[in-house]
């Protein structure tokens, strides 16, 4: 079984995880503070009265892996992991379910077009006190491929004027390549930005795709069930029926304007994307506006991981046929340390100039379009009896492990992915690799303390 947007939103209310905000509140700084303290709160929300607006704006629906169970649990609990949220994609992208093209549904239920179009009465929040403006942040984009299949991402939205947005895409996204191919080949370019979209889709749409499969095929292998569309008006794109509203678009790759959003790395981000014409806004009856707080937020980055899932399970895979020595692996990718993976490696070794060799190597890995040092910001070496996975016990080894300086490396000149604001003006910027291991010399000095079979005694079987 799988639950709608808005049979997650029903969901939350009768579990009593969703809040009604009915007094004013003006969208621009104080609705993102609200949202920050409810997202911390693990709340859900809905902004009833937002300054402005006749819509109800709704987020925090996803602030933790468990949160997912919320779409596949029978019984509606949150018991799921990112494991199962990892899969569930993974499994999405091997058996994908074509799409259905239907001929009506929710979506149509209102169809604006011309001078009805107002994007200034949405509920959008303007989030930081250097945004350039209000933005859409939980809005997917379709559009079609230069091979011509249908492509689903997350893509920032700003608010220009009443009928414009800028369409942002970041430089290794599908949208971006498209970009490039439109305006290469002189081609008119569309895209539908769709706000309360399918869960699974939204799943999809952060995760990365192979090239010839369809995020909204995805979808419906997550789902086991094909994802109902209509096609368009204007554009002739797949848009779901039941989702809150969407914006067919024209794209003009010839009008590019420079925009800045705080990201989720909490830097901002400045990027320039083309200006696009709304040709028409479709929404359901008593659409609702969904919106993820920006910057680093719990919502924002749980979507986010689902990216990163299938990158670190190959990471994983790879690292272990190249290292036999390799005991367990944690890629750490929590924007607490930035927007950058952080990797950590125990291993048995059997000289001390492994680490240091291996630091090297693995930021020189290739990836497939980039070396891994392109996204991992920080490599650590630790002994197999430390615990990758958790990062008090790597900080204990890293501090109590290092005697000699020759065990820290600096690294400069890496090509970096464009998230990493401290790049400088050419691309690249520092990387870092640590030899947390025991000297061959001491080791017998530098012993754990542990206690034996200490996971074997529970405290309930004494009380």
């Amino acid at each position: 079984m799988y639950r709608s947007f808005r049979e997650i939103i029903e969901l939350l209310d009768s579990q009593g995880k969703l809040v009604r905000l009915t007094k004013p509140v003006n969208p621009r700084f104080e609705m993102p503070a609200l949202m920050k303290t409810l997202e911390d709160e693990a709340k859900a929300f809905i902004f009833e009265n937002v300054q402005g607006s006749d819509y109800k704006a709704v987020g925090g629906l996803f602030t933790s892996m468990g949160r997912f169970g919320l779409i596949f649990n029978e019984d509606g609990n949150e018991d799921f992991t990112y494991e199962q949220a990892g899969q569930r994609v993974v499994n999405g992208i091997a058996n994908p379910i074509p799409y259905n093209q239907v001929d009506s549904g929710p979506i149509l239920e209102n169809v604006l077009t011309g001078s009805d179009i107002d994007l200034n009465s949405l509920p959008a929040p303007t989030f930081f006190e250097l945004d350039t403006g209000p933005f859409l942040t939980a809005a997917v984009g379709i559009f079609r491929k230069p091979n011509g299949e249908i492509n689903v991402g997350f893509y920032r939205c700003l608010i220009t004027d009443s009928q414009h947005l800028l369409i942002n895409a970041s430089g290794l996204s599908d949208l971006r390549k498209a970009y490039v191919w439109h305006k290469e080949n002189n081609k008119e370019m569309k895209v539908a930005m769709v706000l309360g979209a399918p869960p699974a889709l939204l799943m999809a749409a952060a995760s990365k795709t192979p090239d010839d499969v369809s995020e909204l095929d995805v979808a419906g292998g997550i789902n086991g069930d094909s994802i109902d569309v209509i096609m368009g008006p204007d554009s002739g794109l797949p848009i779901p029926v039941d989702c809150e509203m969407a914006f067919e678009t024209v794209v003009d790759l010839d009008n590019m304007v420079e925009n800045t959003l705080g990201e989720f790395g909490a830097q901002y981000g400045t990027e320039h994307a083309p200006m696009c014409k709304v040709t028409s806004m479709l929404q359901r009856n008593d659409a609702m506006f969904y919106t993820l707080m920006a910057g680093r937020a719990k919502e924002h980055n749980t979507l986010g991981y689902l990216t990163v899932y299938g990158i670190t399970k190959g990471l994983e895979q790879k690292i272990r046929e190249a290292y036999t020595n390799v005991t367990n692996l944690a890629v750490h990718f929590d924007t607490k340390i930035g927007p950058l993976m952080h990797l950590v490696i125990a291993i048995k070794k059997s000289s001390d100039n492994e680490p240091a060799r291996m630091i090297k190597e693995l930021f020189e890995m290739n990836m497939g379009f980039f070396n891994l040092a392109w996204m991992a910001k920080r490599i650590i070496i630790v002994d197999d009896d430390v615990d990758p996975n958790d990062m008090d016990d790597v900080e204990w080894a890293t501090w109590t492990r290092m005697g000699r300086s020759e065990k820290l490396h600096a690294f400069q000149d890496f090509v970096t992915w464009e998230v990493d604001r401290a790049a400088l003006p050419d691309g690249t910027s520092a990387r870092v690799g640590i030899d947390a291991t025991k000297d061959m010399d001491y080791a017998d000095d530098l012993v754990k303390p542990i206690i034996p079979n200490e996971e074997e005694v529970k405290l309930k079987d004494y009380i």
